[in-house]
């Protein structure tokens, strides 16, 4: 096998962690170093390569074009590198680490999650959530859960389940003078707003037919997170925008009504996604299998494609 030519792996090590983290001082926690020595080893694979790979802006690193493009690749060759680690290290747990939308773990994913564990119990699941748009090459994870529509560029994917987007509301809206009888009828109402998918009331209100001019979709309440719209709509504050998974219980159980047809803004999916290098880990294909059995647990009719 021919002598490599690479530069020192603390170099590489630094430079990694400091185009993740931006700054000299929060690169250093991370490597247990001091600021100064992260700026050392930068420095050196600078000189090694030739070129500049930050720019200054305050205390912040920013990278350069040459040093983004280095940067995504030196991530995706330490991933490998530590999933080919940890798959010859002796250990009885192994950790499975899903990145999933808040909303989605509270309600539907970690309460049966207990059934995964008594299955695997050698695997320890570690659930992140974020609401933003997850880079799967860059974070430290298996595996996210995301609803959409594909293509999901750069990962595979599989669909999990399908499902629609629809109002929820206190069943006193169904009531008196104001009462909610057709898509119309929300001119009277609060709208209840998630803030990453502000999106979701002109759409339905566009597939009910209900011009702007009727109902204006940008007024009302806006949450960081959906499942506190609907606690807000289960309060009566509003009507709230949401889908099957998150609200069954809460609808089942009176605590919620869907005052109108669940069917009008459809064809989004719940998507497993993952590197395709990850694809067929056994971690991954074990937790793959378990989510398609729950998801016809919880929707019994077969998946829409």
């Amino acid at each position: 096998m021919p002598h490599r030519k690479l530069p020192a792996l603390g170099t590489l090590r630094a430079f990694e962690v400091l185009a993740r983290t931006g700054t000299l001082a929060t690169a250093a926690e991370e490597l247990c170093v001091t600021p100064s020595a992260v700026g050392h080893q930068v420095r050196a694979l600078e000189a090694w390569l030739g070129l500049p790979l930050f720019e200054t802006s305050g205390r912040r690193r920013l990278l350069t074009a040459d040093g983004a493009r280095l940067a995504g690749d030196i991530g995706k060759a330490f991933d490998q590198l530590e999933f080919a680690c940890r798959a010859v290290a002796p250990s009885k747990e192994q950790e499975l680490h899903v990145n999933v939308t808040p909303t989605f773990a509270i309600r539907w994913l970690v309460p049966r999650l207990g059934r995964f564990h008594a299955r695997h119990p050698d695997t320890a699941v570690h659930i992140a959530t974020s609401a933003k748009p997850i880079d799967l090459t860059r974070e430290n994870m298996h595996a996210a859960l995301r609803f959409g529509k594909p293509p999901w560029t750069g990962l595979t994917s599989e669909l999990i389940f399908m499902e629609d987007v629809f109002p929820v509301c206190h069943p006193k809206l169904m009531r008196g003078r104001m009462r909610l009888s057709k898509p119309e009828d929300l001119r009277h109402q609060t709208l209840l707003h998630t803030f990453y998918r502000r999106d979701d009331w002109a759409n339905w209100l566009a597939a009910a037919g209900v011009a702007k001019s009727v109902v204006d979709p940008t007024q009302g309440l806006t949450f960081d997170l959906t499942t506190m719209a609907i606690d807000a709509a289960e309060n009566g504050l509003g009507v709230a925008m949401t889908r099957e998974a998150q609200v069954s219980a809460v609808i089942e159980s009176g605590r919620l009504v869907a005052p109108f047809r669940r069917d009008l803004l459809s064809g989004e999916g719940c998507y497993l996604l993952t590197r395709p290098a990850l694809w067929h880990e056994p971690r991954v294909t074990a937790f793959r299998q378990w989510l398609l059995e729950e998801a016809r647990r919880a929707f019994p009719e077969p998946a829409k494609t």
